[in-house]
């Protein structure tokens, strides 16, 4: 199956949206401009199934992205794939946060996930990977991640992972899941773009440019939830309010807080 989606944001306004299956979306109020939530319109991700989503945010736009479920690499079949590709535009000035929920690689599954990301001047994004290593019981097949992020036509951020193994065999040669996970079946990147933290921030580390990217592992689900959610409230502030200092504010972080536990719990 080939399917997918398309939006167009301008202002605090969604001004284009398509979908295919198996991707619904609805539109919903946010904090600071619309909230899509992704909605899985038929089981996916199956055997050959190649997924695109195309956001554009026009200069000075707002966007949340969020989705209702977990994303399910399922198992394939005679070394057939599933891909899913994203593309992001965010114009200048403009804010995207990006926090799905986690993507789940079953045993059997290949998976290929690939995002890129291209900020313009004075633009701003946070966003969130999470990754779940099989379902209980089980060990996931192979998955690859990758992230390629610029600003203003320049290289930001350029990333990549690599985990999981073929039914039978410990995987092919270089492949570099247990040297970078070890036991732990959850893994998690959170990445502040085109505005860095201070340096001394815990838990953090500041990229060459404008950003700033965490790193987290867990055995499970919750304790994955619990390590994001004392990060992501202070890269939320500073995304959606560059102008003021990044410092703690009690009450933003809080309703951030209760917020990542729908965008992070697994």
């Amino acid at each position: 199956m080939n399917g997918g989606l398309e939006v167009r944001v301008e202002g605090t306004r969604v001004v284009r949206l398509v979908t295919t299956p198996p991707i619904a979306a609805k539109v919903l109020p946010g904090p600071v401009g619309p909230v899509l939530m992704l909605v899985g319109s038929a089981a996916g991700l199956l055997t050959g199934d190649r997924l695109r989503i195309w956001i554009d945010l026009a200069p000075g736009s707002r966007l949340e992205v969020r989705t209702t479920a977990a994303t399910i690499a399922h198992p394939c079949r005679d070394g057939e794939t599933t891909a899913l590709d994203v593309e992001c535009h965010v114009g200048a000035g403009a804010q995207l946060v990006w926090l799905p929920e986690p993507l789940i690689a079953c045993a059997g599954c290949r998976h290929h996930g690939r995002a890129r990301v291209r900020l313009e001047r004075g633009a701003r994004a946070v966003w969130l990977d999470t990754l779940t290593l099989g379902r209980t019981g089980e060990s996931a097949g192979p998955v690859e991640q990758r992230l390629d992020v610029e600003l203003e036509g320049r290289p930001l951020l350029r990333e990549g992972l690599r985990l999981g193994t073929e039914p039978g065999n410990a995987g092919p040669p270089g492949w570099d899941g247990p040297a970078v996970v070890g036991g732990h079946r959850h893994v998690a990147a959170l990445h502040l773009l085109g505005r860095r933290l201070p340096e001394d921030s815990p838990g953090t580390m500041p990229l060459a440019g404008p950003g700033t990217t965490a790193r987290f592992l867990a055995h499970r689900g919750d304790e994955l939830a619990r390590k994001v959610g004392a990060v992501l409230p202070r890269f939320l502030q500073s995304c959606r309010d560059p102008s003021e200092p990044v410092g703690p504010d009690a009450a933003r972080a809080a309703r951030a807080g209760e917020r990542l536990q729908e965008a992070v719990q697994v």
